[in-house]
């Protein structure tokens, strides 16, 4: 049977010092308090003919140490995902203003500027055509590439129309057509675009803000020209 003035000693040495009126109590100290005295109180009750065993009584202080190591190790945890954020939008605010190659086929042409970018190919291709649309959804241009191997197939519009007028400036819609055993397909591709802000993402994270109007998560990009 365990002695009671033992027992209510190791517990007070575990629970700390008397607090100070006025002090304040951190959420894990509260815990604490409130396992100590669910502790006396399952002994002052218990039933004298069936004492608590000495051995549940150290397998409850060590789920109790289980839970509060838990507690501190989601704290580090949350310290370190802060700190992990702030890096990431340091990093993504030093984007602001420069080119970076992102998915997607929208380019930003400038007035005599280009538009450069890459096709993304699984497999070597018997063809390949860059075709670009204006905001009206006309064809004014196609970038013939002929045959390529796989990998990134780069290529860079120079601005003008097939009439060989320079066209406005403004967003053009780029389509990638590969031809593989006779078939005619579209390929993925990457455009050069600039950052233009940054932001937060609701559902968490950090955004960048392209000139194109897309805005992309930071993880996604893959080249900074």
């Amino acid at each position: 049977m365990i002695n009671e003035t033992n027992t209510n000693s190791a517990l007070a040495a575990l629970q700390g010092p008397p607090e100070t009126k006025g002090s304040g109590r951190s959420s894990s100290d509260m815990g604490q308090q409130d396992f100590i005295a669910l502790m006396l109180a399952q002994m002052k009750n218990q039933d004298p003919t069936k004492p608590l065993d000495p051995n549940d009584f150290m397998s409850q202080l060590a789920q109790y140490s289980t839970v509060s190591g838990i507690q501190e190790l989601k704290q580090s945890f949350d310290a370190m995902a802060a700190m992990l954020s702030t890096d990431q939008s340091l990093k993504a605010t030093g984007m602001v203003g420069h080119d970076v190659m992102t998915p997607g086929n929208t380019g930003v042409l400038e007035e005599g500027g280009n538009v450069a970018g890459q096709v993304l190919l699984d497999s070597s291709v018997t063809d390949l055509n860059i075709k670009i649309y204006d905001a009206q959804g006309s064809l004014i241009r196609t970038i013939p590439m002929g045959g390529q191997g796989a990998g990134a197939a780069q290529f860079k519009w120079d601005g003008f129309a097939e009439d060989g007028n320079p066209a406005l400036p403004g967003n053009y819609k780029l389509v990638a057509e590969v031809e593989v055993d006779g078939s005619v397909q579209e390929a993925a591709m990457e455009v050069r675009s600039r950052v233009e802000s940054v932001s937060l993402s609701p559902y968490g994270g950090i955004l960048l803000n392209l000139d194109n109007g897309d805005s992309i998560s930071l993880d996604a990009i893959q080249t900074i020209m």
